[in-house]
């Protein structure tokens, strides 16, 4: 084991040391370390094809893509220097502020071929003196480690939109906001729905809410905020207006929930519709095309400077009302989502723009269905008809 050279990065004001060592002195790192890093995805299925080539090829002695590791920021006095002996090296890798960035995958398969009952001793014996080359930050911030990661993934199986936002906006989830929990795609050990959402859907929402524009996020949306991480994963304010946000969404939908006596659809009445957009008012309000919808409209009511602004949202909220039987005005709104699925080209898109003209109309001080649900359903469907197909420019409460 040995280092091989240090350089700086200046974007992440760190340095990055290059080392060599064996397959087994990786592996007693490796596998102590495995699940230090709370942003990494789960471990890939062992009957995936391109891991499943991986192991074959590693017991051939292929040479590997550099795994890369880093000390977070509890070790900031941690620097490896090219002098250093092999002693003194592992000392400072043994370190519990020691997480890996990318080749998770890669350990898991070192892992599984070190411990095959099947593979000679001989031959596993030269797998693990195989040398490996690894790359070690030390000094990165918290921001730094996020942005290494996503910069990072470009391994056989890239990480999902999904999982990209969450690690971006880590931060947020680790609010304390009462009564309101999120999943991830890490951690799904809740059933989502009203008090518990999809951390990707909330956070989808909170930029349609940025930006008043319901558009689902795309990976263009992304590295726009890789660019801008430190802003973003810093910026109190920001957070300040994602916990409004997500607090004034689950108050409306735990109005609703209550308006509607807990609506769940029948198995006649779903019969009759065919597709459905939600089963019942939980699975309604964790849809991110729901979540997208409001926080557009909400986004759009507060940029409009006529409005009395943040206060008075949850006063209205809970001025909502139904004019007739409740469970007659969700299924009326189940039917005008199904004909806007069965008119769109993009059926997402389709749902989000209505949905959008529903929460708009809904919570838009003055308008003729303010606070009327049955109205604003109808009202949102003719907004709908009639919307222009090339949108006007994004309006943003930061304009």
């Amino acid at each position: 084991m040995r280092v091989i050279s240090v350089i700086n990065d200046g974007l992440l004001q760190a340095t990055n040391a290059l080392l060599e060592m064996t397959i087994g002195e990786y592996l007693d790192i490796g596998l102590r370390i495995l699940h230090n890093n709370k942003y990494q995805r789960k471990r890939v299925s062992r009957s995936s094809s391109v891991y499943s080539l991986l192991n074959e090829d590693m017991k051939k002695l292929c040479s590997i893509p550099t795994i890369v590791l880093a000390f977070t920021d509890e070790a900031q006095g941690i620097h490896l220097q090219e002098d250093m002996s092999a002693e003194e090296l592992m000392r400072c890798l043994n370190s519990n502020s020691l997480i890996i960035l990318d080749g998770l995958q890669r350990t898991y398969t070192m892992k599984d071929v070190n411990s095959d009952l099947l593979f000679p001793e001989e031959d596993k014996r030269r797998f693990r003196e195989h040398t490996i080359r690894i790359e070690v930050y030390c000094g990165l911030s918290k921001t730094g480690v996020l942005y290494r990661m996503l910069t990072l993934n470009t391994g056989q199986t890239p990480m999902s939109k999904r999982h990209e936002i969450e690690i971006l906006y880590s931060s947020y989830r680790e609010r304390n906001i009462d009564g309101i929990s999120f999943n991830t795609q890490v951690d799904t050990d809740n059933e989502p729905g009203i008090d518990v959402y999809d951390f990707d859907n909330a956070i989808e929402g909170f930029n349609s809410f940025l930006d008043s524009d319901e558009s689902p996020m795309d990976r263009f949306d992304i590295l726009d905020v890789i660019q801008r991480m430190e802003k973003i994963t810093e910026d109190n304010y920001q957070k300040d207006l994602f916990e409004y946000y997500i607090n004034s969404y689950n108050s409306l939908a735990h109005h609703i929930y209550e308006q509607t006596n807990h609506w769940v659809i029948s198995s006649e009445e779903k019969r009759d519709l065919g597709s459905i957009y939600a089963k019942d008012i939980p699975a309604f309000f964790n849809k991110a095309q729901t979540m997208s919808a409001f926080g557009a409209a909400l986004g759009k009511i507060l940029w409009d400077k006529s409005d009395r602004g943040f206060g008075n949202i949850s006063d209205r909220i809970k001025n909502v009302r139904f004019s007739g039987i409740p469970n007659e005005a969700i299924l009326m709104m189940q039917k005008m989502l199904k004909v806007v699925r069965e008119g769109a080209k993009k059926i997402g898109v389709s749902q989000r723009l209505y949905l959008k003209f529903f929460f708009l109309n809904l919570l838009t001080e003055g308008s003729e269905t303010y606070l009327l649900v049955e109205s604003s359903i109808n009202k949102a469907k003719i907004d709908y008809d009639h919307a222009i197909i090339i949108q006007p420019r994004k309006e943003s409460l930061f304009d």
